[in-house]
């Protein structure tokens, strides 16, 4: 399969998982009772993300292949993020706050980072085909903005926006 299209195939796919839950969070979280606590959710994710990509970063850079770091921390992000539905199943309306933001927290502890991580990997795959990447790269890119939307509208029309499947999805 061409680069290009294996890239865009990754950045449809690395968005995707984003934009399943982002926009509806707050609609699901409001349903099982934590309505007053949808902002730490979202706060989290912010603050995670100042940090979570640098540190990973400097383990990429120093201990483990980007490539590998990216799949590890998918890894760890999707067992967190199927933890955290199956949780937000079994305890419906009793669920507890701590643990549903522990493990939303760790989820997106390890998701943050594969943001800049896929980047790392499409800019040292394009280089080392002799690509240019301020011209080949946007692109590519593009398709990352289709797969979140194109997630969103799945978990809209499958009426996921609700309940738990929307960390599945």
């Amino acid at each position: 399969m061409n680069l290009k299209v294996r890239l865009a195939v990754m950045n449809f796919l690395e968005f995707a998982v984003w934009g399943a839950y982002l926009t509806s969070m707050g609609r699901y979280l409001g349903n099982i009772g934590m309505s007053t606590e949808i902002g730490y959710f979202y706060s989290l994710q912010g603050v995670v993300s100042i940090f979570m990509p640098a540190i990973m970063g400097i383990i990429a850079d120093r201990w483990v292949q980007a490539q590998k770091l990216f799949g590890i921390c998918h890894l760890l992000a999707g067992v967190f993020m199927l933890m955290l539905s199956w949780y937000g199943y079994t305890e419906g309306q009793n669920a507890s706050f701590a643990t549903a933001f522990l493990l939303y927290g760790l989820s997106v502890a390890f998701y943050m980072p594969t943001l800049s991580l896929a980047n790392s990997v499409a800019y040292n795959g394009l280089a080392l085909a002799g690509m240019d990447i301020v011209k080949d790269f946007p692109p590519i890119r593009v398709f990352g903005t289709i797969g979140f939307i194109c997630t969103m509208w799945f978990v809209d029309l499958m009426g996921f926006q609700v309940n738990q499947m929307q960390f599945v999805t």
